[in-house]
């Protein structure tokens, strides 16, 4: 016995035909279109990173400005400050107010104040330029 391929039920159109031959391919494009994107997005990328890294560089050489700037103020501010601490400057000052060298000096010890074994603070050590005031010599004849 042969078996025969049933049919699908339906009305069979006239006019319409099956034609057999060589099927037509289409082109595929995803992935052409795919490596484009991806040139695309790294071709932006790079561009955008060259961006920010040269914002960055404007950003540092104000910034070295700055610094310059502020550098030469503070020596000028430094030098305006020794200036105006010299003892030539303050000791004509102080007599003029009324102020005079002490004729005896006396000690005051306080005790449980610095402990004589322990090391000094380094941080006294930028009060010499103050200590430096007191060194000028009384005129003669005190």
């Amino acid at each position: 016995m042969t078996a025969r391929p049933l049919r699908a039920p339906g009305r069979r159109q006239e006019g319409l035909r099956v034609v057999h031959g060589r099927r037509s391919r289409r082109p595929v494009v995803t992935p052409f279109v795919a490596f484009v994107l991806i040139v695309f997005v790294a071709l932006f990328g790079i561009v955008f990173a060259r961006t920010a890294l040269d914002q960055g560089a404007f950003d540092i050489s104000e910034l070295n400005r700055e610094i310059v700037a502020a550098r030469s103020e503070n020596t000028r501010l430094r030098l305006e400050v020794a200036q105006l601490e010299s003892p030539t400057r303050v000791a004509p000052l102080a007599e003029q107010m009324g102020m005079v060298f002490p004729t005896a000096r006396d000690t005051v010890v306080v005790e449980r104040i610095i402990d004589p074994t322990e090391p000094a603070d380094p941080r006294w050590a930028s009060i010499g330029r103050y200590a430096a005031a007191t060194a000028v010599a009384p005129e003669a004849g005190e």
